[in-house]
């Protein structure tokens, strides 16, 4: 057990550097599950034959609300029926209500590793109680959530539970971020931000959707005015600010080097890199650090100015 709170304590640590997400998740959930139950008896003799016993495993259900606090944390309570303990004079219904802190770290847009800790309240007893689990964003309210948590000295047999769950979470107020980037009239050059999460790989400046790009260096090649062209990277307040300067200088570059594949001149373009300075939005909502995510391209066209 002390195995899985030390695993749970890592986790809600690595939340601090937890990535992207596609969904600003802010506010409350709830939610149902189904699972199955297994407590650990360690005596295995029976009092009446002494015969091995098997640990008791029963199907489980419950409910949850929770709010996520943060892009990090959240807090959780549960009521859940674990099943019938049927083991001699201590056969019963088990039912326990649970509260939890919660932290995720994200692998990629949709899905997040997580783990919890807290308490569960069981036949007047209060025990300790951690877990590991995964939740994957199926739509923009709906997320799947499969997890194991323990729950230690059940009463009366003093060992114990595992339960092993799948459920759905409904999420209040959950908004989608946009990954459009508008089209410049034809005939015209207009500001231009371009949101990171569109343009690079998860956590890289490995350009995934040059389309936008494509679109400016084509204007950039017709135009035979431009004196220069500016490049400026930043990220949000995720993570270190030393790694966030070091990855908005990589995408800065990866930009450069696109422009210049696509036959722009070298000496016309500028690079620089700011990492989480000068944000265009708080870093305190996930909607703002996926507007904070970007890159400005700053065209140069005889003392005018479009950004």
């Amino acid at each position: 057990m002390k195995r899985l709170y030390l695993l749970t304590l890592l986790l809600l640590y690595s939340g601090f550097t937890s990535a992207e997400s596609l969904y600003n998740d802010h506010g409350f959930y709830l939610g149902g599950k189904l699972g199955a139950t297994l407590i650990d008896i360690e005596n295995k003799a029976s009092d009446d034959n002494n015969q091995p016993d098997k640990d008791p495993s029963t199907a489980s259900m419950g409910v949850l609300l929770g709010y996520n606090i943060n892009h990090f944390f959240a807090v959780e309570s549960d009521v859940n029926y674990l099943g019938k303990l049927q083991r001699g004079p201590d056969s019963g219904n088990l039912m326990v209500f649970s509260t939890y802190l919660v932290g995720r770290y994200y692998l990629s847009d949709r899905a997040a590793v997580y783990a919890k800790i807290g308490n569960s309240f069981m036949d007047n007893d209060l025990n300790l109680s951690g877990g590991i689990g995964l939740k994957y964003q199926i739509s923009s309210k709906w997320e799947l959530d499969t997890g194991y948590r323990l729950i230690g000295d059940v009463p009366n047999v003093e060992d114990d539970l595992y339960e092993f769950s799948v459920g759905l979470n409904y999420k209040f107020g959950v908004t989608q971020k946009s990954d459009k980037v508008v089209a410049p009239p034809a005939s015209v050059i207009v500001p231009i931000t371009i949101n990171s999460s569109t343009l690079f790989k998860f956590d890289s400046a490995e350009i995934r959707d040059p389309s936008a790009l494509a679109k400016l260096a084509k204007k950039m090649r017709m135009s035979q005015e431009a004196i220069s062209v500016d490049i400026v990277a930043y990220t949000d307040n995720s993570g270190p600010a030393a790694y966030n300067l070091k990855l908005s200088k990589k995408r800065a570059l990866a930009v450069r080097d696109y422009f210049i594949s696509q036959g722009v001149h070298e000496e016309a373009i500028n690079t620089g890199w700011k990492g989480e300075d000068n944000p265009i939005a708080s870093n305190k909502s996930r909607a703002g650090r996926i507007k904070n995510r970007r890159v400005e391209v700053i065209y140069i066209n005889n003392d005018v100015v479009y950004q």
